[in-house]
C-alpha cells in the first residue's frame, strides 16, 4: 500500500515522502495514529502543490533577506529629537522607531526580534546596532542622535 508520510519517521522515511508499506503496517499503525495518508492521485497532486509552495516562500524570504542585507548592512540612520540641557532626549529612541525609520527610508519590513538587544536611547551620539536575520546573517547599523538644537 502507498502512503504518504505526515512526519518524519526514523524507520520509514522523512514527512512528504511516498512509500511503500504493507497494508497491516498502515491499516494499524500509520493511517489510525494520522503518521500517514493513503497515496491517492489526489492526495499526491496536493502534496507536491504544498511542496512547490513552500519552496516558492522560502525562494522569497531568501531574497527579502538578501535584499535587508544589501541595503542595511553598515548604514547610518539618523535621528532629531528635542533634549535637556544635558543632551537627555525627551522622548527615548527605540527599536520601534528605528524599524519606522527603516520603512521610511529603505521600504524594508525589519522584525524586533531580529534585533539582539532591546534598543532604547535617551542620549544623543552614535550608537551600533546588530540584528540577526531568521537565515542567521547578522547585519550592523549605526544610529546617529541629534539634538534638535544641533540641526538648526
Amino acid at each position: 500500500m502507498k502512503v504518504i508520510l505526515l512526519e518524519n519517521l526514523a524507520s520509514l522515511g522523512k514527512k512528504g515522502e511516498i512509500k511503500n508499506v504493507s497494508d497491516g503496517y498502515a491499516v494499524n499503525f500509520l493511517l489510525p495514529q494520522k503518521k500517514a495518508i493513503l497515496a491517492t492521485d489526489q492526495s499526491v497532486r496536493y502534496f507536491q502543490h504544498q511542496q512547490d509552495e513552500q519552496e516558492k516562500n522560502i525562494a522569497e524570504q531568501q531574497n527579502q533577506y538578501s535584499k535587508i542585507i544589501k541595503n542595511l548592512n553598515n548604514q547610518t540612520l539618523n535621528f532629531v529629537g528635542k533634549t535637556s540641557s544635558q543632551n537627555h532626549l525627551f522622548a527615548g529612541i527605540g527599536v520601534a522607531e528605528i524599524i519606522a525609520l527603516v520603512k521610511q527610508n529603505y521600504n524594508l519590513d525589519l522584525h524586533s526580534n531580529w534585533f539582539l538587544e532591546n534598543y532604547f536611547f535617551k542620549n544623543t551620539g552614535k550608537f551600533p546596532i546588530i540584528l540577526k536575520l531568521p537565515n542567521n546573517e547578522k547585519i550592523s547599523l549605526n544610529i546617529i542622535i541629534k539634538s534638535l538644537a544641533e540641526k538648526e
